[in-house]
């Protein structure tokens, strides 16, 4: 061993030992004095606690709130990934809320089926720097409603990005294992490993643990992932299976052929390790273990599975309804049964008598040996029907969009009509806007939401023009998406002409009387929750006029203009 080595060595550990002691303090970014600071005031101005680029800091603060249960802290953390003013939120926007009605309806909205638009609005909500709760109990509920969020979510670019942003304030283990999982889980290692290198952290999770050794291991750092292995086993550390295979991994020992499936590193370690090692996944076999298996070929192949064995086939669709499995591997299992001609000539009848699964397998091998387009669109309908009846609608989708993409939508009966263009709708690509300057609120004067800078000035002056030309011609009247868009103007500030306000009027306030009083009282983190509540699973542009009109005027009354623009550039103009 160089002497060189050795230096590094020693302040490696050093560097380690440090790192332990210090792994879940807060950076404190002004480098106060304590001596000074508690007698200080707390009358700093806000706008200092966010730096330029938008980082997340903690704020020092002398709380003044009576203590109950000694559960008040004189530490406020401020966690998130947004600059409040990128979204129109605010550091205090939870400030006057209870939180346990934050907590109360966050959970609900988790369990709710959101649109995207719905999604969007709760992810930028959510992710805005902003104070937490100053009880330490409110403050872990705070922080882990973001967390939770972010797993249902699943953008795991999203999630790395608020980690990263947020690992010297609230080293997030929970967060931090479901990104290494969820990307192993996908045969992504190396972006996994490099992700958790770039966190730079020593977690106290065991798990974690684990994983930043073999990380270690994996991008060739034997000598380090062997010294913080040593360090670990100092501080206690006990793990026999993955010793093994660290032993093995490193060449101590020359074979290493014990399994686990304890967690998804100690099943990956295992496939690595033993050659011979095979894994059933059965139908309690976690989701995220079929990913694996599936992402590194070592499912069982179609050809070596019993057709005889129903429980197994049965485990499989449940699987490719899950998005673990392929589709077209299990119909590529169901060609393997074998029918007579004669129930190939009779499949309607002969699936009423056949059990669930060969009925699907002969529905299949019906489709492949037609040509006639209602035929194949019949039979591909009572295939689709069968895995709804089971709860498994997924398991037949992207299959059958190929199947009927072959045929035209005119050459099918009118009773099939319906079932094709279902199957085959997707989303519609949000393609150019196209202005109609005959209709006010699809006019270019919807340039003003969108990101184009346009002076309030000219505006002004092209808004008035319209309202000229409306008041001269005979139909002088607004429709409501009109006055959405001239009372999000006037809210900015932009002046009518007096002569002209006659032509429309402010509707009666349908904004719920709860949302109001939330508005009132400056709870406008809550506001927002219930405005997202509401939308719910529904597209923003589907929604009708009132509920439009009333959505924009509660952002008005709050300032949140980035996503009222947002909401208003993606509804109100027509798109080509």
């Amino acid at each position: 061993m160089s002497n060189k080595f050795f230096i590094n060595s020693i302040i490696s550990l050093l560097i380690i030992i440090y790192s332990h002691a210090n792994a879940n303090e807060p950076v404190d970014i002004w480098s106060i004095d304590k001596k000074e600071s508690e007698n200080n005031s707390v009358n700093t101005n806000l706008d200092n606690n966010i730096s330029d680029e938008g980082e997340t800091i903690v704020i020092e603060e002398t709380l003044t709130n009576s203590i109950e249960e000694g559960e008040i802290s004189n530490r406020r953390k401020i966690v998130g990934l947004y600059d409040p003013e990128e979204n129109g939120f605010a550091l205090e926007m939870w400030n006057n809320t209870d939180p346990k009605k934050i907590f109360e309806l966050s959970k609900k909205i988790n369990n709710m089926d959101l649109s995207e638009d719905a999604k969007n609005i709760y992810t930028k909500l959510l992710l805005t720097n902003s104070y937490s709760p100053s009880k330490k109990k409110d403050e872990k509920n705070f922080l882990d409603m973001k967390s939770d969020w972010l797993i249902k979510f699943r953008d795991i670019d999203l999630i790395k990005e608020y980690l990263k942003k947020n690992v010297d304030i609230e080293p997030n283990e929970q967060l931090t294992k479901f990104v290494l999982d969820e990307l192993f889980a996908i045969n992504e290692n190396k972006e996994a490993c490099e992700f958790l290198e770039e966190l730079n952290k020593n977690f106290k999770d065991n798990y974690l643990t684990k994983y930043s050794i073999y990380c270690l291991i994996y991008l060739k750092k034997n000598e380090q992932a062997s010294l913080r292995y040593d360090l670990e086993k100092e501080l206690g550390y006990n793990d026999p299976f993955f010793e093994k295979k660290f032993q093995f991994l490193l060449g101590y020992i020359s074979n290493s052929t014990d399994t686990s499936e304890k967690d998804l590193l100690n099943l990956h370690l295992s496939f690595l390790t033993n050659k011979e090692y095979k894994y059933l996944p059965n139908d309690k076999t976690p989701k995220i273990y079929w990913r694996y298996l599936s992402s590194n070929n070592l499912l069982e192949s179609t050809n070596n599975i019993d057709i005889k064995d129903e429980n197994q086939i049965s485990l499989l669709e449940k699987a490719t309804h899950r998005g673990n499995y392929e589709e077209i591997d299990l119909l590529n299992l169901y060609k393997r049964f074998q029918f007579s001609v004669d129930q190939l000539l009779n499949i309607e009848g002969e699936i009423l008598r056949t059990s669930k699964i060969q009925s699907r397998a002969l529905l299949y091998q019906g489709i492949l040996l037609n040509n006639d387009p209602n035929t194949v669109a019949s039979l591909s309908k009572l295939l689709k029907e069968s895995f709804e009846k089971d709860n498994i609608p997924n398991a037949f989708n992207r299959e059958l969009k190929k199947i009927l993409e072959n045929f035209k939508l005119e050459e099918l009966s009118s009773d099939l009509t319906e079932f094709y263009s279902k199957s085959l709708e997707q989303e519609s690509l949000e393609n150019e806007i196209k202005f109609n300057n005959k209709i006010l609120h699809q006019s270019k004067l919807v340039k003003y939401f969108g990101r184009e800078s346009i002076s309030k000035k000219k505006v002004e002056k092209d808004l008035n023009n319209y309202l000229k030309k409306i008041k001269k011609s005979k139909k002088n009247y607004l429709i409501t998406k009109d006055i959405v868009l001239i009372e999000a103007m006037v809210s900015d500030g932009i002046e009518i002409k007096e002569e002209y306000k006659s032509l429309y009027n402010s509707k009666e306030n349908t904004i719920p009387t709860d949302i109001q009083v939330l508005i009132n009282d400056q709870e406008i983190g809550m506001a927002v929750l219930r405005l997202i509540e509401i939308i719910g699973q529904d597209k923003i542009k589907d929604l009708g006029s009132e509920t439009l009109y009333f959505l924009i005027n509660a952002l008005n009354q709050m300032d949140i203009d980035p996503i009222r623009n947002e909401i208003l550039y993606s509804v109100l103009p027509l798109r080509a």
